[in-house]
């Protein structure tokens, strides 16, 4: 079976419309979100409704929380809290039920699990082989035969542990995880990459060969920073679409 997976979309409907045409032509036998389908960005029910009609599953993330009253933001940024509120206020009630409804961590075909930042915090950045190590330490970890699919950072690629108990980063591309071995696995963002490269990123998997394909699409990027200046929201975020950052 392939699924695609699918990472803080943060209410940027041009990227995922792109990413939409991607998938019909790829045609996965399945689609995974793993939250974070709002904030930052001026579609935010585009987003979620999206989600709803076309995920087979998906975990939360902490913009969704506090887009839907889950949390309170407390240790947000001013201005992610912001768009954060703002995208709450321009939800329907049924999307906003959708958010409230989704779990912290999901398991898969293919024994893989879903999570939004780390397995044991879904707040929680995994950004280096040594935070990595200690998530593949975990009893979370343990359970899961497969990869752990992992978003937040808005970063590609993802960190492997050899049999030998080496940590590696995985760059982005392809990477087939072997028997013996465990791995987390960010799709990277498809709303508002970080990693310098402003295309769309998703990812697929393929749980015959337990391999993995990262996907990187364009987008109008224009048109989503016009959306987000007409919204009123901070304008740091139309400035981190055009830059990749």
């Amino acid at each position: 079976m392939k699924f695609a997976v699918l990472s803080d979309i943060h209410a940027n409907g041009d990227a995922l419309a792109a990413v939409e045409r991607e998938l019909a032509a790829r045609r996965p036998d399945r689609v995974y979100h793993l939250g974070d389908l709002v904030g930052y960005n001026a579609e935010p029910e585009r987003c979620v409704r999206w989600a709803m009609d076309h995920a087979a599953g998906g975990v939360s993330g902490n913009h969704d929380a506090v887009a839907c009253g889950r949390s309170s933001g407390r240790h947000f940024h001013p201005s992610a809290l912001t768009a954060a509120l703002w995208a709450g206020e321009h939800l329907t009630p049924e999307s906003r039920s959708y958010l409230a409804a989704l779990p912290a961590q999901l398991a898969g075909e293919g024994g893989i699990l879903l999570v939004h930042g780390s397995p044991t915090d879904p707040d929680r950045y995994i950004c280096s082989a040594e935070q990595a190590s200690l998530e593949l330490s975990t009893l979370f970890a343990s359970v899961a035969e497969g990869p752990i699919l992992f978003g937040h950072t808005h970063v590609a690629g993802g960190f492997v542990r050899r049999k030998d108990g080496r940590v590696e980063h995985i760059p982005p591309g392809e990477f087939r995880l072997r028997r013996g071995e465990k791995a987390l696995i960010n799709p990277g963002s498809v709303g508002q990459p970080r990693d310098r490269n402003r295309d769309a990123s998703f990812l697929l998997y393929d749980t015959d060969d337990r391999s993995a394909e990262w996907v990187r699409v364009p987008y109008d990027v224009e048109a989503a920073r016009d959306k987000v200046l007409a919204a009123g929201l901070p304008v740091v975020f139309a400035d981190r679409l055009r830059d990749g950052t």
